[in-house]
Formats: C-alpha cells, structure tokens, sequence
C-alpha cells in the first residue's frame, strides 16, 4: 500500500502515543537522515517512527527497532504489513540490556528511562552520529542530559515543536484558533570522541 506519511498515525492501528510528523520529521532534518544509513529505533510502540525512518533509508540502509513489550512488538508488525513497509527489523528485546548493532548513524528513544542506554548508545554510534531522545516530559530530558557528564555523547540541544495554522483569505491572515501545541522534547546528543 503507498501511503502518505503523514496520514499513518491516523491510520495505522494505534496502541501507545505516536511520534507526529512534525517531531519525526526534525529528528530527520537535523540529523542529516539519508540512504543508506543504519538507525536503531527504541520504544517501537505502533512503529510510525521505525516505518517512517525506514522510508527515508531505504533501499540501501537498514533500520532496526527493538520493543520490550509483546504487544506493541505485535501491533507494529502489523502495521508494517498493512503498510507493506519490508525494510525494518523488530527485535522483541529490551534494549536497556544492550545494543548489538555497531557503527549507528542514528539512535532513537522513546523509552520511559532513555539514560539507562548512554553506555550502549557509545559503544554502537559512529564517531560524530547522534542519538535522538523523545520525551514527553522535561524531567526526562534533564536526567537524560544531566546523565551525559562522563559520556563521550555531547548534548546539544533540546527543542519542543508547536504547529500553528494560519486562516488565509483575501487580505486578511490571522493565526487558528487551535493548533498542535505540546506533544514532547526532542534532545539530540552526538558522540564525540575529542
């Protein structure tokens, strides 16, 4: 099935919160995401994420996603059938226990504890690649970024989203009503050895 990206969080089976588009598409953009890349997934949920970065390193990288839980592991092969997304692997394995995956371009986190990862995260990226942390609370963000003090992970940034439509008409522009305000942080960090 071809689908629009931005419509399988509304389509897909949903079972936990999904990362939006506008968070997913950031982590992309400033990651410098492309063909080619290998990219580890943590906190596959409903697999929006691991499908829609599986997308943008096709056909020649490889996305691997891992969930704890057997029955979002479930839901999220199942979405990827019903979406006929292939080139994603899932590993029904908690990923706090360790990354067996080596030289990473990218590590995402969606995962109620991200800084239990550092030590692996070191040990799997390659020299200046990131990891990329989801939180839907500032207090993770900041035991995440506080947890870095040893790490060879720098930070460098944490930013929230907010998207706001905009009523056209005429001569008359004027900001909607409602828009899509808090949804999470995103904390980039990148492994830096000097």
């Amino acid at each position: 099935m071809n689908i629009k990206w931005k419509e399988f969080p509304r389509k897909a089976k949903r079972g936990p919160q999904v990362i939006l588009p506008k968070d997913a598409a950031i982590i992309a953009a400033y990651t410098s995401l492309e063909s080619g890349n290998k990219v580890v997934d943590a906190g596959t949920g409903s697999g929006w994420l691991a499908a829609y970065l599986a997308k943008i390193v096709a056909p020649k990288g490889e996305l691997i996603t891992y969930e704890h839980r057997p029955e979002f592991a479930k839901l999220a092969k199942k979405n990827f059938k019903r979406f006929g997304i292939k080139n994603i692997k899932l590993k029904e394995k908690d990923i706090y226990k360790g990354i067996c995956e080596k030289n990473l371009d990218l590590i995402t986190l969606d995962l109620q504890k991200p800084w239990k990862v550092i030590s692996h995260a070191e040990k799997a990226l390659k020299e200046n690649s990131y990891v990329v942390v989801y939180s839907p609370q500032i207090t993770q963000a900041l035991e995440f970024v506080n947890a870095l003090e040893d790490s060879k992970l720098k930070f460098e940034k944490t930013i929230e989203i907010l998207e706001r439509k905009w009523k056209i008409k005429g001569k008359v522009a004027r900001p909607e009503h409602r828009m899509l305000g808090h949804t999470g942080f995103l904390t980039f960090v990148r492994k830096l050895t000097k």
